[in-house]
């Protein structure tokens, strides 16, 4: 397999953290990442990341884009291109973003940074 198939194959691939599962730690992955249960610790994703509506984040975010239907509480979040949060969402913290679309009825507490310089 050459790298180029090898990376998009990464893009089409979603690890999950499953509902009822609890993680502590540091994580970093090339792909996806999708969070139905708890994490708690740095995220470097070099993907999507998705907060499904039964799960939570807390820590320190890096990650391509992101989905969030469910908590995340974060010092720093940054998110190279789209951030997307969800009605059912709630997000307190720093973000630095590209974009940003907000549902009605999302919860952001924080303060966000969108540079002018595309990164």
């Amino acid at each position: 397999m050459t790298k180029q198939a090898e990376n998009e194959a990464l893009l089409h691939t979603y690890n999950v953290l499953g509902a009822g599962t609890s993680v502590k730690g540091s994580l970093e992955s090339n792909g996806n990442l999708r969070i139905d249960g708890s994490f708690e610790g740095t995220l470097s994703i070099g993907g999507k990341l998705v907060v499904g509506g039964t799960g939570s984040l807390t820590g320190n975010v890096s990650c391509a884009s992101a989905e969030i239907e469910g908590k995340v509480k974060t010092e720093k979040m940054q998110v190279a291109g789209l951030l997307s949060l969800k009605s059912t969402s709630v997000v307190e913290g720093e973000i630095t973003i590209q974009k940003l679309y907000i549902e009605q009825g999302a919860v952001f507490n924080g303060q966000c940074n969108m540079p002018q310089e595309r990164v």
